[in-house]
């Protein structure tokens, strides 16, 4: 009964397994510099996995999803900022104390709760004008594209809170007030969320509100005719994935310990899209394959072609699109369920002629 099960196990929760044991060993293979980079990565990952909910499962393709990310991280790092007193760019800007405002960022749990409520309360207001309009498609996708030029500027804009384009850097590495964390001690905190956010995915997506997620997806006019009201689904996944991408940027800080208005606008919303659908969109292991090896990929090649691993990666992502549509992951389990469907017809051709 096990071997039958694993045996038609879908080929990317194998893949699953495989990743997540070479996650678990990673910190004792490689290098503290190498064990950084990937503790990076992993904070990524959460960042893949809340878009996947949202583009892979339901359709929605947000081109401004780093706002809900940055938002989070923000906080988080204007938290750890004031807790040292009023930072010098303040200072330098004439404030002298730290706004009423900004008081409840000092108690370091009320800023982790404010860390993922602001991007869960951005997405549910942004999906509630955005979705009662009946806007979906490419101009929701331009929509979002809007808000990360709109917020990146904004922060830019808020030079004597934010330090402008210069970001807030010098960042410790520890959660929830908690004293310095060392590297390996960070690096499987980071994993165990990542478990606990792909285990809650899992299980989301397998219960009667993920398969209308995918319902969405495949034909919303359908499930319309059958009764249901799509606009409440998708603005309740869309507040799920601002909020674990608001969890991923509460954990970027203390892993990077530096953010600037980059990590909340147009470039890391592109990158998170190339991540996903490199991997496969609508099945989660794409998200987690994708964003470890293009990651990766950059590091190494701009490690060893400096002057033109950009153009590398650019054709790869070109290579991709053209040739491989669904992803690599998507490539594979297509492939799966092509040899599964020709086993089933060549079984019944045989069992049909024994007769």
């Amino acid at each position: 009964m096990l071997r039958q099960k694993l045996k038609n196990m879908p080929v990317n929760r194998y893949i699953d397994m495989g990743a997540f044991l070479f996650l678990a060993v990673f910190p004792l293979l490689f290098t503290p510099f190498r064990t950084e980079l990937m503790a990076k990565v992993l904070v990524y990952i959460i960042f893949a996995i809340s878009l996947d909910l949202l583009w892979g499962y339901t359709g929605l393709m947000s081109m401004g999803h780093a706002v809900l990310f940055g938002s989070g991280g923000y906080i988080i790092a204007l938290s750890y900022t004031f807790l040292k007193g009023v930072p010098w760019y303040m200072q330098q800007a004439g404030v002298e104390k730290i706004p009423a405002l900004f008081s409840p960022l000092l108690n370091p749990a009320a800023a982790f709760l404010l860390a993922l409520l602001i991007p869960g309360l951005i997405a549910a207001f942004l999906g509630t004008f955005i979705f009662s309009s009946r806007i979906s498609g490419v101009f929701f996708s331009l929509i979002t594209l809007a808000l990360a030029q709109i917020f990146e500027l904004f922060v830019t804009n808020q030079h004597e809170y934010t330090n402008g384009s210069n970001g807030l850097g010098g960042l410790e590495r520890s959660l929830l007030g908690s004293g310095p964390l060392s590297l390996n001690a960070l690096y499987y905190i980071l994993f165990a969320v990542v478990l606990l956010v792909y285990f809650f995915c899992i299980w989301l997506t397998n219960t009667r509100f993920g398969t209308v997620l995918q319902a969405i997806r495949e034909n919303e006019a359908r499930l319309t005719f059958l009764g249901y009201k799509p606009n409440r689904f998708k603005i309740a996944v869309y507040v799920v994935s601002g909020v674990l991408a608001g969890l991923a940027g509460v954990l970027y800080i203390p892993t990077n310990g530096f953010i600037s208005p980059t990590e909340v606008g147009l470039t890391l919303s592109t990158l998170l899209l190339v991540w996903v659908a490199i991997g496969g969109r609508g099945n989660l292991t794409g998200a987690i394959v994708g964003t470890i090896l293009i990651n990766w990929a950059q590091t190494l090649l701009s490690e060893q072609i400096s002057d033109y691993w950009m153009l590398i990666m650019g054709i790869v992502v070109l290579a991709f699109v053209f040739f491989l549509p669904a992803g690599l992951i998507g490539k594979l389990i297509s492939s799966q369920y092509a040899r599964a469907s020709a086993r089933r017809r060549n079984a019944e051709l045989e069992q049909k002629e024994a007769c």
